[in-house]
């Protein structure tokens, strides 16, 4: 296995663990289903739907690429304080175009 892929498989078996047991404290045995309103999700899926669906002057791929491009610039493998602050702004620009 590759390094990205043993840190993937790291962080599955450390974060998979404290969710279990973060559940197995708030979930009791036998304790009843959670109950959830008719619309639940509804107002989630209707914000994808616009965004899906909008017809702005900037085109998805666009913004996809710039983001990429400056996350590998200021956020690569190898991480420093100086590039990742810089990083942030940059980032924080690039969400004002979406």
């Amino acid at each position: 296995a590759n390094r990205l892929g043993a840190n993937s498989l790291l962080d599955l078996v450390v974060f998979g663990r404290q969710a279990a047991d973060t559940t197995a404290e708030l979930v009791k045995p036998n304790s009843p289903p959670v109950t959830l309103p008719a619309n639940a999700g509804e107002k989630s899926i209707a914000r994808m739907d616009k965004i899906r669906f909008s017809k702005g002057a900037l085109p998805t791929a666009d913004l996809r690429r710039e983001l990429q491009v400056s996350m590998q610039k200021y956020a690569p493998v190898y991480r420093n304080a100086d590039d990742l602050k810089k990083g942030k702004g940059v980032v924080v620009e690039i969400m004002k175009k979406y």
